[in-house]
């Protein structure tokens, strides 16, 4: 056999190791789904600086828990996620090319998975905050939390994927609100569910409670979140909470409250607040404001908002802003409640009354 064979014959067979290997190590670990182990709701909701958590109990006893200030780490992440050019081939695939083009990020992140590691840097990011804020809720219930649902604002490249293999990191049951399976749930929807909108009265008579959502009637409002780092503005269409269409929706994470010396900060707001009305290709009827995050209290900002509503909105709309800074967390618990309920069928409706 001539070195040139020779030569050529291992180098075959270094590669065939290579993608054996490489093969091997995406192939997903086998991992036993976590058990659920009760049956309030926990709800997480991450903001662009921060993130809160609520629990909500069967006897309808609902509690606001703790709030986690983001770490550097955390804040660029979210920063960065809220650009388009962060976008990239993600599931749920709308061809059958783009599912084949990101194969190669699949295999890096079941290479990772298959070692113990977060599938990529941000779902480490995302492990260590929703870490904390379980390891919250864990102190308040007194107990393990084994479940939870969670809410994100609308930003451009944070996709249900990274979300759930946080939770699969942590061996955290991800809690899917029907009908949304295996997303999370918006931050302007949970913020609606947490201002006690959307939902029927007793979630356990299930078809009144289903009849109930039914005939509950679309409208359209303008949902603000303000924080102290960030502004995201859409047009929102929602009736049932567990339905919503934000379009067009915009999110500028260096517009928060900390930046309000800067030039021009308040027209720039003003544009963002108005933007998603006026700008719309479509003209709706607004019939409501949705404000949440930790800023949308803020003397100067009411004003602002309150000319867009004047000028805009004909002045002539209901503001919806109950515990702003809790309310897409206190939300989500209460959705995660009924979604446990829904799922297991197994609640002790007793012991927790």
């Amino acid at each position: 056999m001539t070195l040139r064979k020779v030569t050529r014959y291992f180098g075959v067979v270094l590669v065939f190791a290579v993608f054996a290997g490489v093969l091997l190590l995406s192939l997903p670990a086998k991992r036993d789904p976590p058990t659920i182990t009760h049956s309030f709701g926990i709800g997480f909701d991450l903001s662009p600086s921060y993130a809160t958590v609520a629990v909500s109990y069967p006897n309808g006893s609902i509690h606001s828990i703790a709030r986690v200030q983001g770490d550097g780490a955390y804040r660029e992440m979210m920063l960065r996620l809220s650009l388009p050019s962060s976008q990239h081939l993600h599931y749920p695939y709308e061809n059958v090319g783009e599912a084949i083009g990101d194969i190669p990020r699949q295999i890096w992140r079941g290479a990772r998975k298959k070692i113990g590691l977060p599938a990529s840097g941000d779902v480490g990011t995302l492990s260590n905050m929703i870490h904390a804020l379980r390891e919250q809720a864990a102190h308040y219930v007194g107990e393990t939390v084994s479940v939870a649902g969670i809410s994100i604002p609308h930003l451009a490249a944070l996709y249900s994927d990274d979300l759930h293999d946080a939770f699969e990191y942590l061996s955290l049951a991800f809690l899917d609100f029907y009908p949304i399976f295996g997303h999370p749930i918006a931050a302007s929807a949970a913020a609606y569910a947490g201002n006690g909108l959307g939902l029927c009265e007793d979630y356990r008579d299930t078809p009144a409670c289903q009849e109930e959502q039914n005939r509950i009637q679309p409208q359209y409002a303008l949902a603000v979140g303000y924080t102290e780092t960030g502004l995201t503005t859409s047009q929102t269409r929602i009736g049932s909470a567990y339905y919503i269409e934000e379009v067009p929706a915009l999110e500028n994470l260096r517009l928060g409250y900390n930046a309000r010396h800067e030039e021009n900060y308040w027209d720039t707001v003003r544009h963002m607040l108005q933007s998603p009305v006026v700008d719309s290709r479509v003209q709706r009827d607004i019939s409501m404001v949705l404000l949440f995050g930790d800023a949308v209290d803020e003397p100067k900002f009411r004003q602002v908002l309150q000319g867009v509503i004047d000028g805009v909105l004909g002045g002539q709309v209901k503001i919806i802003d109950q515990q702003p800074e809790f309310s897409a967390a206190i939300g989500v618990a209460e959705i995660a409640k009924r979604a446990l309920f829904m799922q297991t069928g197994m609640l002790n409706m007793d012991s927790e009354l």
